[in-house]
């Protein structure tokens, strides 16, 4: 008790320092490193005793949307923490794996077996690959041959009477804590880091065959699944399958991963791989949508829906009768009406941009989130119709493909001819169209690349993305 009542007294001043000023602004390498570590320690510790419902020690309730979800909140807790003590916390999700995937992409994962790791490390314990694992925790402190963790949603019959509590075990890859092996630790990645960005291009092919490459676009190429798909989606380290009796299929990682069936009766979905959100729509066009990866619970969300799209933590829909709602934040959020007359819908939450491809070939988008008001017309007569960034790009009913960058009255750019479907991500620059024939070709560098890249033909499907 005097160990608790000390740690909430020195988190007052230093984590009150922390919201103003995150982390205290990170003020040299070395010990401002140190100082982080202790930050995340502490505050872990200051939550001993909390469950998922209780008023954390910063005031609040609850870890993330643990209490509302009333899920397996372990990675909740430890992205809380490393949150609120100012840390990068992109792309960690309420799945315990999501911390085994952010290592690997921020170049922090530690797998060998020689690695000590030190206080405020992440410990992922029974990795299975394809983000997910059993359980995470944050390491408190490391002695010779043991090591002490702080745990959320240990203990009790469930989620709702478990606690924040300590465990003690090996302190080494492959050794034990509390009967569940270690898997990896995983650093956090400070303030201020930019990890190197990985591009993905992916098309369904002939067969049903889903074939992938990572990298340049001169890199080879990768049977993600051999055949038999008739639906297909690549988002950042996510890759999406619906086969032919409507049950659709996901893995996340590198593309050699195993799939995980996610659920049966699927018109179409969409992937979140960034917010480790996963969507469908059912055949009966009712929605419904989970998060945590692919081991999250699914939600139910809306009935009476021919599309859906999920940005970041945006889901919208259209209708049946072409009215475009999009909710944001958790997923029992309200629903804010956006436009009728719809037949496509795109999102981009970190942008900003909803835009709507009208009934009539028209299209439409705003700026400002969902209550922005101020809808800006773009053009007409259009057949295809991408947002990603800044970036806007269309596909005329004539086939020929334009993209415009920056503002919303920005002139446009003609990009090429004899396309029927354009993908485009702004964050990696690259640009793909695919022809009228079913040939695919791709270019990096933006709007104004001159390098064009044949990638391949009897193309049905394709996406461009990046992570």
């Amino acid at each position: 008790m005097s160990i608790k009542t000390t740690v909430r007294r020195t988190l007052t001043t230093a984590l009150a320092a922390a919201v103003l000023a995150p982390v205290l602004t990170l003020l040299s390498a070395g010990s401002a490193l140190a100082d982080t570590r202790t930050d995340i320690r502490d505050l872990a510790r200051s939550n001993l005793g909390k469950q998922t419902c209780s008023t954390n020690s910063l005031g609040g309730v609850g870890y993330m949307d643990s209490c509302r979800m009333q899920h397996a909140w372990c990675a909740d807790f430890a992205r809380w923490v490393w949150g609120m003590a100012g840390l990068d916390t992109d792309r960690l999700n309420a799945g315990a794996g999501s911390f085994y995937l952010y290592g690997a992409n921020k170049g922090t994962l530690h797998t060998d077996t020689g690695y000590v790791p030190q206080a405020g490390d992440a410990v992922v314990l029974n990795y299975q690959g394809n983000g997910y694992a059993d359980h995470v925790s944050i390491v408190d402190s490391v002695a010779a041959t043991s090591m002490t963790t702080i745990n959320g949603n240990f203990g009790g019959s469930g989620p709702t009477t478990s606690s924040v509590q300590y465990a003690t075990g090996g302190n080494r890859v492959g050794q034990y804590i509390a009967g569940q092996r270690v898997s990896a630790f995983v650093s956090p990645s400070g303030v201020g880091t930019t990890p190197v960005l990985s591009k993905r291009l992916g098309f369904l092919g002939g067969g049903g065959a889903v074939i992938g490459k990572q990298g340049e676009l001169d890199a080879g190429w990768t049977t993600v699944h051999g055949g038999g798909i008739v639906k297909a989606k690549f988002d950042g380290d996510m890759v999406g399958v619906v086969d032919a009796a409507g049950t659709l299929y996901v893995k996340q990682g590198d593309m050699q991963q195993g799939w995980f069936p996610q659920i049966g009766g699927v018109k179409d979905f969409a992937l979140e791989s960034g917010a480790g959100r996963i969507g469908v729509l059912r055949n009966d066009g009712t929605v419904v949508v989970k998060e945590g990866g692919l081991q999250g619970s699914w939600v139910e969300q809306t009935n009476g829906i021919a599309e859906l799209a999920l940005s970041g933590d945006w889901i919208g829909v259209v209708s049946t009768t072409g009215t475009v709602t999009v909710k944001q934040g958790n997923l029992y959020a309200g629903w804010t009406t956006q436009l009728g007359n719809a037949k496509h819908l795109e999102l981009d939450a970190a942008a900003g941009r909803i835009g709507v491809l009208r009934n009539d070939g028209s299209v439409v988008v705003k700026d400002g989130g969902l209550y922005g008001t101020d809808w800006v017309e773009q053009t007409s007569g259009v057949a295809d119709f991408e947002l990603s960034g800044t970036w806007i790009g269309v596909v005329s009913t004539g086939g020929v493909a334009s993209v415009k960058e920056g503002g919303l009255r920005g002139g446009w750019t003609n990009q090429l001819a004899g396309v029927k479907d354009i993908e485009i991500d702004a964050p990696s620059g690259r640009l793909g169209f695919l022809r009228t024939d079913n040939t695919l070709v791709a270019k990096d560098g933006g709007l104004y690349g001159t390098t064009w890249h044949e990638v391949t033909n009897g193309v049905t499907t394709f996406d461009v993305t990046s992570y």
